[in-house]
């Protein structure tokens, strides 16, 4: 997700800050040092000052160092750094900053910061964010070849540029690229392998390729005469909410260059996504959920167990109810709940769908008789969502969004209602604030993807209040 690019910008801010102070002690404990002055042709001697005059210039430094980082921003193709990448970037970054600081210095009169002193600190920064960036690539280089934070993609084309990419893929294992299969308008050759991929349907097989499969970016590697078709590819792209990437060497040009949104081994790449990314709120809405969730776990711990023991003593069957419920971009995983039903709920289920007082592919029931005695009051008190806070935790749930479908019910989506899935499932959406059973489907997936077209750090606390408000009024299912 985009908050990671947000969390390494922070941490390499708090690098640069700590290296201002161990500048600062290592130069203080040779009292004074001497720098050659260029004018005069003479040696001088510099003397640090003050600390307290230097915290006023680090304050400065850092608000240097964090528009130099954010002018360069290499965060955006974190996924396939290079180490030239990364010395050439910070070096760049290095040389911004200098400059900037210098006239920052001049114009706010620092006359207490000698050249040295800039100089050294400047020098130490490109040094140590070479390192960090460097151990950075390399952790993600090892996890990525071992699997892990992988990105499923799509490739649509299977001529010599979309084997070219298929074998940079193959490559570059560190980008952690996942090819999920090869897609060409001739339905002839769905089922062959190209480039030891295999193709797994034409054009018009890109709908039903993206409900069967997670797919968390598609790449259009395409001549030109495709174009026309591609072109409603990357329209169903935008309405189901997957990033659709295209490579952009269409035309050969023998001057003129394309701007790139990246650059994969020479290959440029333009990329279409909705909705717009906040790296920063992202970031800031993680680190609340891990709080918020693990704060909510210690604090309502005793009544938890409570809970747990009743439910054990009330019924038969396990505590947890666990369920596979489709997460972001289509993913898999298990949501717990205090299990309220009966042990055999699901298979009922088939007896009562004709009693279902919901639109959709959704079943909702007033009174529904597989409810155990106390699986009411866990519903009315909402306290059989409390487990969820562990999916907070482990990542595949947040405590807003839109809430967690079955796999079924996403097998029944229209195009449209499948962009909900853009964006990590939550404890409580706008769905549970808005009346819940009282309105449509239809209008349930609307008030969704407002959500997500609208989503903000203030509109998720004004969720959140009014859940709390909800739960503590006992206002639940």
């Amino acid at each position: 997700m985009n908050y990671k690019r947000t969390l390494f910008y922070c941490m390499e801010l708090v690098v640069v800050s700590a290296v201002f102070f161990a500048d600062y002690y290592f130069l203080n404990q040779f009292h004074h040092f001497y720098t050659w002055d260029f004018f005069k042709s003479t040696l001088v001697v510099e003397r640090l000052r003050e600390f307290p005059l230097y915290l006023k210039a680090f304050w400065t430094a850092l608000g240097v160092w964090a528009i130099a980082l954010r002018i360069r921003s290499p965060y955006s193709q974190l996924r396939i750094q290079t180490n030239f990448m990364i010395f050439r970037d910070v070096i760049l970054e290095g040389l911004l900053f200098i400059v900037l600081y210098a006239s920052n210095a001049f114009l706010f009169k620092f006359d207490f910061l000698g050249r040295l002193f800039i100089l050294f600190y400047t020098a130490t920064s490109v040094v140590a964010l070479t390192a960090d960036r460097m151990v950075g690539l390399s952790l993600a280089r090892y996890l990525r070849k071992k699997g892990m934070n992988a990105k499923n993609v799509l490739i649509v084309g299977t001529g010599p540029r979309a084997q070219q990419f298929i074998s940079r893929i193959a490559k570059h294992r560190e980008w952690g690229y996942r090819i999920v299969g090869l897609v060409d308008p001739d339905p002839m050759l769905t089922g062959e392998d190209v480039a030891m991929q295999r193709v797994v349907g034409a054009l018009e097989d890109i709908p039903y390729i993206l409900e069967q499969n997670v797919v968390d970016e598609i790449f259009f590697v395409v001549p030109r005469k495709w174009l026309d078709q591609v072109q409603t590819c990357l329209l169903y792209c935008e309405a189901v909410g997957v990033p659709a990437t295209i490579s952009t060497d269409l035309f050969e040009a023998e001057i003129a260059r394309n701007r790139i949104s990246k650059d994969l081994d020479g290959m440029s790449f333009l990329t279409f996504e909705t909705p717009l990314v906040k790296g920063g709120e992202l970031l800031i809405k993680r680190i609340f959920d891990i709080l918020f969730s693990g704060t909510i776990l210690i604090l309502l711990s005793p009544v938890l167990l409570a809970v747990a023991v009743a439910v054990k003593l009330t019924s038969k069957g396990p505590v947890f109810f666990k369920q596979i419920r489709s997460g972001l971009n289509g993913r898999k995983f298990n949501i717990l709940k205090f299990r309220s039903m009966v042990i055999d709920a699901e298979k009922q289920l088939a007896a009562l769908k004709s009693l279902n007082e919901m639109s959709g592919p959704v079943f909702k029931i007033t009174n529904d008789p597989r409810i155990t005695p106390i699986g009411s009051f866990l519903r009315k008190t909402s306290l059989d969502e409390f487990p969820q806070f562990l999916n907070v935790l482990m990542g595949d749930m947040s405590v807003v969004g839109p809430r967690p479908p079955l796999p079924n019910e996403v097998e029944e989506y229209e195009p449209w209602q499948r962009r909900r899935l853009s964006m990590k499932p939550g404890i409580t959406c706008i769905w549970q604030v808005s009346g819940r059973n009282t309105i449509t489907f239809e209008k349930w997936m609307a008030l969704d993807l407002k959500y997500i077209d609208n989503w903000s750090l203030g509109l998720d606390l004004q969720l959140l209040a009014k859940t709390l408000k909800a739960v503590v009024s006992r206002d639940g299912k």
